[in-house]
């Protein structure tokens, strides 16, 4: 089977931005799943391919550079730039012998760009808005409700982010919760008392 070292070089690509993704938006788990099968697809694809590893590990560590640097403390913009530099130089010489695109390496810098200007940055901006929300158990006492229905597991969405959620009983879609317990990246939720469904509200 041939395979295409552009197809794989996105496959790459999007794998970090998963792997930021999930840094940035802790919760279901979904996104940290995804990047596990991104990571493990492309790694495999490039065993077939006539791979210069030590390339790779610089396009990795410079692509996470420069999505996860601004995370860490975005006063260190210069230094994720040269992150993005070196995913950008590496790209050029990922694979011995073959080439990936130069249009692609452009269209995926220009791409890294504005997904890290316009879906990451935004999601740190209301991180600091809520700094507590960083904290292992700030979270308990929040409210908000559920999206998928709990039985005993669901999903709940809370401060502006959808969490796993377990619950002692089963809790419909769009029931108001509480959280009382946290465990990870898994809540732990009972009906909040002191509201009713948004169904029920509309209804009167």
């Amino acid at each position: 089977m041939v395979i295409d070292p552009n197809l794989i070089y996105v496959v790459l690509i999007g794998a970090l931005w998963l792997i930021a993704a999930a840094i940035y938006m802790p919760g279901t788990g979904v996104i940290e799943g995804l990047a596990v099968l991104a990571c493990v697809g492309a790694g495999l694809a490039m065993l077939e391919l006539p791979t210069d590893w030590r390339i790779v590990v610089v396009v990795v560590m410079g692509g996470i550079l420069f999505l996860v640097m601004p995370f860490i403390d975005p006063r260190l913009t210069q230094l994720a730039l040269i992150g993005l530099a070196l995913q950008a130089l590496g790209s050029l010489a990922l694979f011995r012998g073959i080439s990936v695109s130069l249009p692609l390496i452009l269209l995926t810098t220009g791409a890294s760009l504005f997904y890290h200007r316009f879906a990451l940055m935004p999601v740190l901006a209301r991180q600091k808005d809520h700094p507590a929300m960083r904290e292992d158990h700030s979270i308990i006492g929040a409210r908000g409700y559920v999206q998928r229905a709990i039985n005993p597991v669901g999903t709940v969405y809370v401060w502006g982010e959808s969490w796993t959620a377990r619950g002692d009983q089963p809790l419909e879609s769009g029931t108001p919760i509480v959280v009382v317990d946290r465990e990870g990246l898994t809540l732990f939720v009972e009906r909040d008392k002191q509201k009713r469904p948004a169904a029920l509200e509309e209804g009167q």
